[in-house]
């Protein structure tokens, strides 16, 4: 029943200079797919289906899950779902498809991933594959695919790219029909005149071909999605290639609590709702899709970013920015972006604000806005509320009567009853963190929907170019169209180029939160006949150089590997850590999956998206036993793990027994490592984080950590073993406000505990217990910190920038040396010189800023006080370039 001739999508006043991004006479083919799909659902494929079930040979991904690249030593048989065991196995593939029904009616309304080998040769047996992992970036060449391999399978292409594109575009439907103006392959919906006219305007979409011309924010204003030709072409060459290559696809968004989701469930926040919608289209096309939501409450990007893309993860594809409250400098989104592009192994999309976008995109770079909308149809009464589509209830109120909305704005939950576990805590009514200016779970859900239709459409237009390239020539797709190596290369050369980041007048070392702190003489010792220039500013050059990093604040990817804790030096007991119940280490009290959240599950026969994507005719015990590692490969794993500990350990104790130098520079006993929130803390839906006794909120899903590494003038010496610096830069981000933090010394009345430490066999025992309490000491102490930090987020406050001291409790002499030489010995005024506030809560030391510097470095700290306990030196960052 739709018009031959649907109307254009733009509205009818639009300015006569606005690109006409739906005038059929000048449309280019990518526009003219995404208009169709946004205003004719008859585009989709319509042919009625009977489900039917069949056995085991249904499509398969293309490889098991991402194997672990780290271990600590001394941790490897600790279980799954702790920290130091990692995820669940399989967790994230299994858990896109655990609930969904495949005899529902969704679908045989909505149809489902119908594809399976057509050569019954290969039928339910994986085809042959290259040996990806040579090539750089797996861009491994056409030659390579083996006789067999359905990259170069005409058929099976064929009949895969068909199937792909009606997934697609069957989830893109399913997001309209969500706010009730989609309509399922069935037929069974028809749309008003007046939903037609919401359809378009619900997420409008303008490619822009001149992007110097056509300035973003011009479109931002309109609330439209937008990228530009360049960079959709850049998009589809690595969505082509992770298909291809069976390679994950990732994507990561820094921000402040807002974006962070407090107030809901972490599993409701937009980004990993956009997660949720992709995941299951992207491991039905052989791709695994994580989705990070490494947002920070209180705080904002630049403690993060400065670690390079360590903490956010290195093999990043798509980088969201969301900090525009706690960093309102366009340079710290600059930075933020300048790193994404340089530090990590791809050079990943960059999406998020339009600001600083085009200088990105004049070098290469893929740019992109998620846009806004028509949020759904209007809620009037609670009566007529059951009436509006449920993903839209509650959504949009007209101004005299938003009252019912802002009554309903959120709906959250903190248990749901399961057979294998009883809270201990009684478990809160809905989650805690709501602000006047946190939005609700329905505003996340709409954002993240249009996040996911961004990256469909992108992902529509690489299957069809795919297609439409190989329609003649045939497969595999010749490499020139989804080779990333010098993609990516080229962009990151010239990333540096790129203007608008800070200076070295932005940061003079000494920089203050507030006057008159500022005291005292300075003192820098000659570092091999020259200065280590710790003085002077923080450096603008790191705008321009990739980072690395490591820290104990979260949510962070590979959380293990990017600690703090794995770079410690060992002590001459062998330890990292002298803790022997350290929190990393601790078992969730029950394992995934999560029941479903009834308060985040579509009711009824209302259109549930995530079912909609899974649908697929492989049954969930199958998939999962594809994916299952051999006994072959375990036994390879463990040995790997017990050489790796076995060559640690072998250095720790040659450098303890023979490297004492004359100021015995050796790792101190009394270090006191917070870990803070125990499990999975990675910013992902698969997270397994903070599964304990003692969570008052165990679906919350809050991943906002803010651990350290603390010590007192009892604690000995800190060192941080920091390996492969190439620019001659280390830093930290240090907290000295801190009083009575290093809790390894309680009791002591010497250095080291006389030398012994807690390792005599009493001690022991005492500290297992401590450290547990201590652990839930810590979080609640830091909840309390977030909370204070969130609050001053508040737009109707002034964000003064704390004020925290140099120190609390009289002077100290705190010392930090190099390679075994002290290169500085500075008072409580000389120290407070060197401390330097570089954001909101956010105060650091250069320990060295000389480019001739290179290669492994001992960086170690210690804090001299004449034998007391009460001040304390706290480190939550490390720096390296």
């Amino acid at each position: 029943n739709e018009p031959a001739n649907e109307p254009a999508n733009e509205p009818a006043n639009e300015p006569a200079n606005e690109p006409a991004a739906n005038d059929s006479a000048t449309l280019a083919p990518a526009e003219e797919i995404f208009n169709k799909i946004d205003s004719d659902p008859a585009v989709l494929d319509t042919t009625p289906k009977d489900y039917h079930e069949i056995d085991l040979s249904g499509y398969k991904v293309q490889g098991p899950p991402r194997k672990p690249t780290f271990y600590l030593p001394g941790t490897e048989n600790t279980v799954p779902g702790s920290a130091t065991g990692g995820r669940i196995e399989d967790y994230p593939i299994t858990n896109h498809f655990q609930h969904r029904n495949p005899t529902s009616p969704t679908a045989k309304t909505w149809g489902w991933f119908d594809f399976e080998d057509p050569d019954p040769l290969w039928r339910g047996k994986p085809r042959p594959q290259p040996d990806f992992d040579s090539a750089e970036n797996r861009d491994v060449m056409v030659a390579d695919f083996p006789d067999g391999a359905w990259q170069k399978d005409d058929a099976y292409m064929k009949r895969f790219l068909e199937e792909a594109r009606k997934l697609v575009n069957r989830t893109m439907e399913s997001i309209y029909a969500e706010y009730g103006v989609g309509i399922p392959p069935d037929g069974s919906v028809q749309l008003t005149d007046e939903q037609l006219v919401q359809r378009e305007e619900f997420s409008p979409f303008v490619i822009i071909d001149d992007l110097e011309n056509e300035p973003p924010t011009k479109i931002e204003a309109q609330g439209k999605q937008w990228t530009t030709r360049q960079s959709l072409d850049g998009f589809a060459r690595r969505l082509i290639h992770a298909i291809m290559t069976g390679d994950t696809f990732n994507m990561v968004m820094g921000g402040h609590s807002a974006a962070a989701g407090h107030g809901n469930n972490f599993v409701q926040s937009y980004f990993i709702k956009a997660g949720e919608t992709l995941e299951p289209v992207f491991a039905h096309l052989g791709v695994e899709l994580s989705a990070f939501n490494l947002a920070q409450g209180g705080m904002g990007t630049f403690q993060q970013a400065l670690a390079g893309m360590d903490l956010r993860g290195k093999h990043t594809d798509f980088i969201m920015w969301d900090s525009s409250m706690t960093e309102k400098s366009g340079q710290l989104f600059v930075f933020f972006m300048k790193q994404a592009l340089i530090s990590g192994n791809r050079a990943p999309f960059l999406f998020g604000d339009g600001r600083g976008m085009r200088d990105f995109h004049a070098i290469g770079a893929g740019v992109g806005e998620h846009g806004g909308g028509w949020n759904g149809p209007i809620t009037v009464d609670e009566v007529q509320a059951l009436q509006v589509p449920w993903a839209a209830r509650y959504l949009n109120c007209e101004r005299e009567n938003q009252a019912i909305c802002k009554q309903h704005e959120y709906d959250s939950g903190c248990w749901v009853d399961r057979d294998d576990y009883t809270p201990v805590t009684p478990q809160d009514a809905q989650v805690g963190g709501r602000a006047s200016w946190h939005p609700g779970n329905r505003v996340h859900k709409i954002r993240g929907r249009r996040i996911a239709l961004f990256v469909l459409r992108g992902l529509d237009y690489a299957l069809q170019k795919w297609a439409e390239l190989t329609a003649e020539s045939g497969h595999p797709l010749a490499e020139e169209h989804w080779h990333v190596t010098e993609y990516y290369k080229d962009i990151k050369e010239k990333a540096p180029s790129v203007p608008g980041c800070y200076t070295d007048e932005t940061f003079p070392i000494g920089k203050k939160r507030r006057r008159g702190l500022r005291t005292g003489g300075n003192t820098t010792a000659d570092f091999h006949g020259r200065q280590l220039d710790i003085e002077g500013s923080w450096p603008a050059r790191l705008c321009d150089i990739p980072l690395q990093g490591r820290s104990l604040w979260g949510p962070r990817a590979n959380p293990v590997e990017t600690s703090l804790v794995s770079i410690l030096k060992p002590n001459p007991k062998g330890d990292r850590d002298p803790n022997p119940n350290p929190a990393y280490t601790e078992e969730p009290v029950y394992l995934p999956p999560e029941k479903m959240m009834p308060w985040d599950t579509p009711p009824g026969n209302e259109v549930n998206v995530k079912q909609i994507a899974g649908a697929r005719r492989l049954d969930v015990s199958g998939h999962n036993r594809h994916l299952q590692r051999s006994q072959k490969e375990l036994m390879l794993m463990k040995s790997k793990i017990e050489a790796d500990h076995r060559h640690r350990h072998d250095i720790a104790e040659i450098n303890n027994s023979s490297r004492h130098l004359a100021e015995e520079i050796v790792p101190g006993y009394g270090i006191s490592v917070d870990w803070g929130r125990t499990g999975v803390c990675d910013g992902t839906s698969h997270h397994w984080c903070d599964k304990k006794d003692s969570n008052k909120c165990l679906l919350g899903g809050t991943q906002d950590n803010r651990g350290m590494i603390c010590i007192d003038s009892l604690s000995g010496w800190l060192v941080f073993e920091i390996k492969n610096v190439k620019h001659g830069f280390i830093g930290a981000r240090i907290q000295a406000w801190h009083k009575n933090q290093a809790w390894m010394t309680e009791g002591w009345t010497e250095v080291n505990n006389g030398g012994n430490g807690n390792y005599d066999q009493r001690d022991r025992a005492l500290l297992e217990k401590k450290s547990s309490e201590r652990n839930a000491e810590f979080i609640a102490q830091m909840e309390r910190e977030i909370e204070e930090d969130i609050l001053i987020e508040d737009p109707k406050q002034r964000r003064l920038g704390g004020g925290q001291s140099c120190g609390v409790a009289g002077d100290y002499t705190f010392e930090f040396a190099i390679n075994g030489e002290i290169k500085a010995s500075w008072n409580k005024d000389q120290f407070c010189q060197h401390y330097t506030r570089l954001a909101y809560n956010f105060d650091a030391i250069k320990f060295m800023d000389d480019e001739s510097q290179t290669g492994d470095f001992e960086l170690a700290i210690r804090l001299k006080t004449g034998g007391g306990r009460e001040q304390t030196t706290c480190i939550s960052h490390i720096y390296w370039a």
